[in-house]
């Protein structure tokens, strides 16, 4: 599995200076791998149609417990939650059917 328009939500976290008084890790780099990990763990893929709300954080971050720990589940959330406003952020395509 991938994390899908991982270089648009590259940018994103570099652009909202996510991370930015962060000396010990690069959180882009941390940002994208807790995505990974997610998408590993439960075997999805992670994108805007797995990943739009907070109720789908909600619903993941469900599927995770007992996988990983409360603290890293928590680390995953932030970073969806930056998924989250990085998804609306895109312009809207057309609507396709379902």
């Amino acid at each position: 599995m991938r994390l899908e328009r991982q270089q648009e939500y590259e940018k994103f976290i570099k652009d909202k200076g996510v991370g930015s008084n962060d000396v010990v890790a690069d959180s882009v780099k941390s940002y994208v791998s807790y995505l990974n990990s997610v998408s590993k763990h439960l075997n999805i893929k992670v994108g805007p149609s797995t990943l739009a709300s907070d109720d789908d954080i909600q619903n993941i971050a469900k599927c995770l417990e007992g996988k990983v720990s409360d603290k890293t589940i928590n680390n995953y959330k932030s970073a969806m939650k930056r998924y989250i406003e990085m998804v609306e952020t895109l312009p809207q395509s057309p609507s396709t059917p379902a």
